[in-house]
């Protein structure tokens, strides 16, 4: 095939890739979110391993592939019980990987590094298993066999880019990706119809290849299964192996729990993965049965490809190549992004906070995931040619598998501690790098073939204690499995388990402080809105979530010791707080005593002020009621003195008379009415036609004004109101006598309606209020006019009480205004201050 045709294809499939990944970010979100886009991106599981390499296990060993696809169908059933919960832990502390739950769950510092560096190299085979299939498959088709030339590390280099763009772009990476779900999603279809149309193509051009088997005695093995206990051992161990690599790869919690949208689509997925698996494996035995039949003598693992070139169909096979080529590049995308994260998280940001430079995490990330690259297409490079696709992801699953235990026995056994979780994990890695990889680097010729056979016969990497008869992954997994196990059972049985990690606790204006500097004002402005209610050691313990999420655990914790104290203990955390609260409550009540002791001080000072006014009062009214009462006695003695007056004479002493005693009468229902107020009589209300009740005001006058020649006028518009008809009667007849009693020729007395308020206005032409009176007016006995110095008081403590006010206008002459509200909201009979 020409070798240009498969670069321009190679390309184009992976710029179509990208424009997925975009429509993934903009318009195509709501795919992103529906169940069906999670359970296929779930099928990243689904390598080019299974796409070419189960074929190649399948033509040399029979059905013994399928156990690799049994193993997370079974572990499925676990998904209620486990995932359930897994989901929930993420959520809440922003997990986004099983190194982060295993510093969350056991607070060892080594542990979660630990973890993270190894799975990083454990994880090297598996990636470079998938450059090499894109490798070999490129050279297959343009008909070139050795050796492996460099396409590997350009589609490396792309891969790295795609990652970068559309897994990186913000620093949270518990952030959801939905570009890159809907490229995974994309891809898994892809590839699933790449390899039912290859094998269901063969079938129609071939038929049926198992009748002819029975031709073929030496390819009858490959249709039984294993016999005697080592087979079922192996079936068995690769069964469980699966089903362990499918809950532990970092990129099956990447997209099974971090891009996660909704719980609830773990029902659909329960089931219609499985379908999948069942789907993608059903040409797997075909397809290899015709491969042994027609092509006995090329590679098994590309039995894919060859087959369509050897029925003639070259679009097939450049089909088959593509359909390679997604389930390579999702899988080396999607764990690159994992792997880069978990380096970040638990590598990187501990040594960058150390030299101050944590800002530049983002830009580590990335290049993080570009280093992964460069390190699976090196270990492709040194060791790949060496061992077939399936061997190579086994080795990979086995060292996934090494955090099971201390993750399983974390999320259900309390008694497992610290020491127990790192002594199994340390035991297992270091059996695994024993009996796998590193005699994987001596087949490969980087290593002495010293490696191969141990220092002992009992100590053989590949036959620890003398064991014969299993193949290497079988032996490697179960030996270092067991050992991991029990170290993490023993140690955890004989250590006492560690003490709680401390809570801190602290103030949410230095935590939101601290989350600015580090996540920037938006994470910033989320944990203000969320941690307002909570108390400090809360607020701490979310501050800690944000920034675990984005820096890693360890880092946030480091953080946080900054701008956080220790937390009480447990025993006397709730002593602790039931102080606090009643802290809180004497501080309420001390404040409610200092609000009561301001109201009693100002009550004292109006009830002193009330007494003062009374006394003057008294001596006001003393004074006021003296004049008039010595003018009467005096008028009544002249006129008992002599009866002989002239009749002119006596007539003028009796007006005098008459005018004194209106004077005394007036000041006396004045007093009264001062007094009515004093004693809180409470307000008749009743719906008042206002106009009606000004013009009954100006006829009362009217004879005043006529006696001094004043003109009244009037502009009275149509009012109702709900009010205190005879409190309004009395004001309007206070203003107007106050009125008449200055004015020079005319008085105008005004209503009309103003926002919902009755305005009445009385203006004279008199001389008007001298401007150093002015603040006064309003005053008690503060008369300028030889009055009593009660009328504009008790006008202004009566409309007061009808909830209105009045006030002096400024301009010529006197204006006195005052508003009355259509309906009375409250009562204050008394009115006033």
């Amino acid at each position: 095939m020409n070798p240009l045709l498969l670069l321009l294809s190679l390309f184009l499939y992976l710029g179509l890739l990208f424009l997925v990944a975009l429509l993934g970010e903009g318009r195509g979100r709501l795919w992103v979110q529906s169940p069906w886009a999670y359970t296929l991106s779930l099928a990243v599981y689904a390598t080019a391993w299974t796409f070419m390499g189960s074929v190649g296990r399948a033509a040399t060993e029979g059905a013994s592939f399928l156990p690799i696809y049994l193993g997370p169908t079974l572990a499925l059933l676990l998904w209620p019980f486990l995932h359930a919960k897994l989901l929930s832990l993420a959520r809440a502390h922003r997990l986004t990987s099983w190194a982060d739950f295993l510093y969350l769950r056991f607070g060892h510092g080594f542990l979660g590094p630990l973890a993270a560096a190894f799975l990083v190299v454990g994880l090297l085979p598996y990636l470079a298993l998938q450059l090499k299939a894109i490798a070999q498959a490129f050279l297959f088709l343009r008909g070139e066999e050795e050796p492996l030339t460099d396409i590997a590390l350009p589609t490396a280099l792309l891969l790295a880019l795609f990652a970068i763009l559309f897994g990186t772009r913000r620093l949270d990476p518990s952030e959801r990706h939905q570009g890159l779900v809907l490229a995974v999603a994309f891809e898994s279809l892809v590839k699933l119809l790449a390899l039912l149309l290859v094998g269901g193509v063969a079938l129609w051009r071939l038929g049926n290849p198992f009748p002819r088997v029975q031709d073929h005695p030496e390819l009858l093995p490959l249709l039984l299964p294993q016999e005697g206990l080592t087979g079922y051992l192996a079936w068995a161990s690769l069964v469980v192996l699966s089903g362990l690599a499918f809950l532990f790869l970092p990129r099956q919690f990447h997209v099974s729990v971090v891009e996660n949208t909704d719980p609830q689509h773990l029902r659909l997925a329960a089931w219609a993965f499985p379908l999948y698996l069942l789907l993608i494996t059903l040409p797997v035995l075909p397809l290899a049965l015709w491969g042994r039949l027609l092509l006995p003598g090329a590679n098994p693992d590309l039995y894919v490809l060859a087959l369509p070139l050897e029925l003639g169909s070259a679009p097939l096979a450049l089909f088959a190549f593509l359909g390679g080529v997604s389930a390579a590049t999702a899988m080396v995308v999607v764990e690159g992004l994992a792997l880069s994260i978990l380096i970040s998280n638990h590598l990187l940001s501990p040594l960058l906070l150390r030299f101050r430079a944590l800002g530049s995490l983002l830009l580590w990330r990335r290049i993080s995931i570009l280093a992964v690259m460069l390190l699976a297409y090196l270990y492709f490079r040194l060791a790949g040619e060496a061992y077939a696709l399936v061997a190579m992801g086994l080795i990979s699953f086995v060292a996934v598998a090494q955090l099971a235990p201390a993750a399983l026995l974390g999320l259900f056994w309390k008694g497992t501690t610290p020491q127990g979780a790192l002594a199994g994990l340390l035991g297992g890695i270091l059996l695994w790098a024993y009996t796998l990889f590193l005699p994987a680097l001596a087949r490969s010729g980087w290593l002495p073939p010293f490696f191969l056979e141990g220092p002992h016969p009992l100590l053989r990497p590949e036959g620890l204690l003398g064991i014969r008869g299993l193949d290497p992954v079988t032996h490697g997994f179960l030996a270092s499995l067991t050992l991991n196990l029990a170290l993490t059972l023993g140690v955890s049985l004989f250590t006492r388990r560690k003490a709680l990690p401390e809570e801190r606790t602290g103030e949410v204006e230095e935590l939101a402080a601290l989350l600015r500097r580090v996540l920037g004002p938006e994470a910033e402005e989320g944990f203000r809105r969320q941690a307002q209610a909570l108390p400090g050691r809360e607020a701490a313990g979310l501050a800690e979530t944000l920034l675990a999420g984005s820096v890693g655990p360890a880092t946030a914790k480091l953080l946080l010791l900054s701008v956080t104290r220790e937390a009480p203990p447990e025993a006397l955390r709730e002593e602790v707080e039931e102080a606090a609260r009643e802290s809180r409550e004497l501080r309420a009540y001390a404040q409610a005593l200092e609000e009561a002791r301001k109201e009693l001080a100002e009550a004292y000072e109006r009830l002193k002020a009330l007494d003062q006014a009374k006394d003057e009062l008294l001596a006001a009214v003393s004074h006021e009621l003296k004049t008039p009462l010595t003018a009467v006695r005096a008028l009544a003695e002249i006129l008992e003195a002599h009866p002989d007056l002239p009749e002119g004479e006596r007539g003028r002493f009796t007006a005098l008379l008459a005018k004194e005693t209106a004077r005394l009468s007036r000041l006396v229902e004045e007093v009264l009415a001062y007094t009515r107020l004093q004693a809180g009589v409470p307000l008749a209300r009743s719906p008042t036609d206002l106009r009606a009740l000004a013009e009954e005001a100006l006829a009362l006058v009217e004879p005043l004004a006529r006696e001094r020649g004043i003109t009244m006028e009037s502009h009275l518009a149509g009012v109702q109101a709900l009010t205190d008809r005879d409190r309004v009667l009395q004001v309007l007849l206070n203003l107007l006598h106050n009125a008449l009693r200055h004015a020079r020729s005319r008085v105008r007395l005004e209503l009309a309606l103003k926002d919902r308020e009755a305005l009445f206005r009385v203006v004279d032409d008199g001389p008007g209020v001298p401007p150093q009176a002015r603040a006064l007016v309003f005053e008690p006995f503060q008369s300028f006019s030889g009055g009593t110095g009660l009328g504009l008081f008790l006008a202004r403590r009566l409309v007061e009480s009808l909830g209105g006010r009045i006030w002096l206008e400024e301009g010529e002459g006197a204006s006195f205004a005052f508003t009355l509200p259509l309906e009375v909201a409250h009562e204050d009979p008394g009115g006033g201050r």
